[in-house]
């Protein structure tokens, strides 16, 4: 069975067996992690009281801190946001917000270029699940810049 993902170089969307740990685009020949199912269960803020970035089980109300033991609330939307360093092509992550970004790997500093919040969806072509039923592939985000 086969699955699908937004390429992190080019954003195309490219198609790979389950079960691989990467997947390199034909298009761009970036390589792409795959992230495990049980990844898929987690989700991410900075917390409020320091810039400490904490992952959480989808589901859990509230995350404390290891850093500064402050309780977060999870209810609130939209404490990442993502962008591609404009040097090394990285995804980074920051708080929604910010003006510039610099990167890690390359210490390139990014600068955000829309730093309001805008909702994406993205509808992929639909595919088969294991028993053969048609699904539809939709993924409703939101990004901190437009294309």
């Amino acid at each position: 069975m086969q699955d699908q993902l937004i390429c992190s170089g080019c954003r195309r969307v490219v198609q790979y067996r389950r079960g691989v740990a990467g997947v390199c685009c034909p298009g761009c020949n970036t390589l792409t992690a795959v992230n495990p199912s049980a990844v898929a269960d987690m989700s991410e803020l900075i917390c409020s009281g320091c810039p400490t970035l904490l992952f959480y089980n989808r589901g859990a109300s509230n995350i404390r801190c290891p850093s500064c033991n402050r309780l977060n609330s999870t209810r609130s939307a939209n404490q990442i946001a993502h962008l591609t360093c404009g040097q090394c092509r990285t995804t980074l992550m920051h708080p929604p917000g910010a003006s510039t970004v610099q990167c890690a790997t390359c210490r390139y500093v990014n600068h955000v270029r829309d730093a309001r919040p805008q909702t994406v969806l993205v509808e992929n072509p639909k595919t088969l699940d294991d028993k053969g039923k048609l699904v539809s592939n939709v993924v409703v985000g939101v990004t901190s810049w437009k294309r």
